[in-house]
Order: structure tokens, then C-alpha cells, then sequence
């Protein structure tokens, strides 16, 4: 039945098909990825949008007691909190990769004394922000374009649900690793182990995005090789619950395959 299915999610058909029916094969099988045959990822590729509206929304609640963002990292606050308690008096500095929208900024920024949050997306989301910034009069927030641009020392480097989404991420990493930072983290991200198979996979999202996208399927052992290689350790690793009302029973040749929460650290020269 799965392979059945996999061909027809793969398809030109699905594609065509209204996206309620799309989003009722997708509750009912429970399938969010599918294989595909592409080596890389396809131009154009970004499985969100940004606004005003949603933004502005966001910022009107940062006074709300209760609010608390989508957040792919459930224990973000946590960590920064705990690291705020042993760096005291001092701003506690955080790169988001692929930030998207402004809610990680609001969170954190109501918790964090000394917060600088540093926006880093598409060109035209980092334009957009910038006004947003200006318009809103936001503090304890920057956007960098160039990330060569930034020359101090980065606490912690975020990728949420982020980096498995960027064509030729090993690149990106390789820039993102030559920064003065100490921590790494990538959340909510596809990792999977293969005696079959030894490389990134190209992974075709059937979920209920507004577009179809597509994501690389990690190969696990190659990566923590390959931040090895970069000089971080890797110090924590966790399933990131999300992922409970997935399932990958059309994925027959691989094991270890879970969205991941993994932390690195960089090794002292």
C-alpha cells in the first residue's frame, strides 16, 4: 500500500489535487515526507511566508502572561536562561538561522535580561523586519544580511526547523562554524541512518504547506562527522516531541529515522 501511495504523492497528480482532500491524506496516513529522486533541493524552495499582519499580531501580544511562540524548541528559554545565570551582567547574544517570523525575538526578549536577538532569514524577510523594527521601535534586535558581517562573540546559533531546508547547508554551516560562537543548536530537524545509503536524501514535504516544498533527510553519522571536522562536540540529543503525529512506515530501508534536537558545543583550540 505504501509504495502505492509514495508514487502517487509523488506525482504530478497530487500536486493538482485541492489541498483539502491533500490534507485529508495526510491525517489519515499520517505521512508528512516522501522519498524522491532529486539529488538536491529545487530553486525557490521556502516553506513559509511572512507578513505584516502576523507580525504585528505577534507583537501585540508580547504582554500577554500566556503567550508563548510555535516554537520548533521547546526548551530554548531554558537553556539561555540557565547560561544567563552562570554569565551574569553581561548580553547573552542569539543568531537565529531562518528565523521567519519575529515570535522567538518577543519570547525570548520578555525573559532574558540583556537579550541581543539576531535576525537572519531570506533577503527580502531581512528587509522587511528591518522596517518592522523602525516602525515598531523594537529593541534588543538586529538583522544581518551578511553573516561575515558580524565580528564579536555569538552565545548560541539557532536552527529551528531551519537548516535542512538550505541547498548546499554544508557550505552555510562551514561559514556559520568560523564565527566566534559557542553554541550550536539545530531543532526539529530530519536525521536518519542507512546501511543502504551513506548521503543526504531529498525529501518531497506532502504536509499542508500552502506549496509543496522539499527538505534533506540527514544522514546522521556523516553529520556529527562533519561538525567534528568543524570543531563541535556534540553534547546533547533528543527526539523532538513534534513529531508524535508522524509516522514513516513508507520509508522501508532506513533505521534511526526522528526529527532531532541536537546541541554542539565548540572545542577550545
Amino acid at each position: 500500500m505504501y509504495i502505492l501511495l509514495n508514487k502517487f504523492l509523488n506525482s504530478n497528480l497530487f500536486e493538482k489535487i485541492p489541498k483539502y482532500f491533500a490534507r485529508r491524506i495526510f491525517k489519515i496516513f499520517k505521512i508528512f515526507f516522501v522519498e524522491t529522486n532529486l539529488k538536491s533541493l529545487p530553486e525557490n524552495n521556502h516553506p513559509t511566508k511572512i507578513d505584516e499582519e502576523a507580525q504585528l499580531e505577534i507583537i501585540n501580544n508580547q504582554k500577554d502572561k500566556f503567550y508563548k511562540p510555535f516554537s520548533t524548541c521547546s526548551f530554548l528559554l531554558e537553556i539561555m536562561t540557565l547560561y544567563q545565570s552562570i554569565e551574569k551582567n553581561r548580553k547573552i547574544k542569539i543568531l537565529d538561522f531562518g528565523a521567519n517570523n519575529i515570535d522567538n525575538y518577543i519570547y525570548l526578549n520578555r525573559y532574558i535580561k540583556n537579550l541581543e536577538y539576531i535576525y537572519h532569514d531570506l533577503p527580502a524577510y531581512n528587509s522587511f523586519i528591518k522596517n518592522l523594527i523602525i516602525k515598531n521601535k523594537l529593541s534588543n534586535i538586529k538583522v544581518f544580511d551578511n553573516l561575515k558581517e558580524l565580528n564579536y562573540e555569538i552565545d548560541f546559533i539557532f536552527f529551528g526547523s531551519s537548516i535542512h531546508y538550505v541547498n548546499n547547508y554544508k557550505e552555510t554551516l562551514k561559514k556559520i562554524c568560523s564565527i566566534n560562537n559557542k553554541y550550536i543548536i539545530f531543532s526539529h530537524t530530519p536525521f536518519y541512518i542507512s546501511d543502504r545509503i551513506d548521503a543526504d536524501i531529498v525529501i518531497k514535504q506532502v504536509n499542508i504547506h500552502p506549496i509543496i516544498n522539499y527538505a534533506y533527510l540527514i544522514e546522521y553519522r556523516k553529520f556529527i562527522n562533519f561538525m567534528k571536522e568543524n570543531n563541535y562536540r556534540l553534547i546533547s540529543q533528543n527526539k523532538n516531541n513534534l513529531i508524535k503525529f508522524l509516522n514513516f512506515k513508507n520509508f522501508k530501508d532506513y533505521s534511526f529515522l526522528n526529527f532531532l534536537d541536537l546541541i554542539f558545543i565548540k572545542e577550545k583550540i
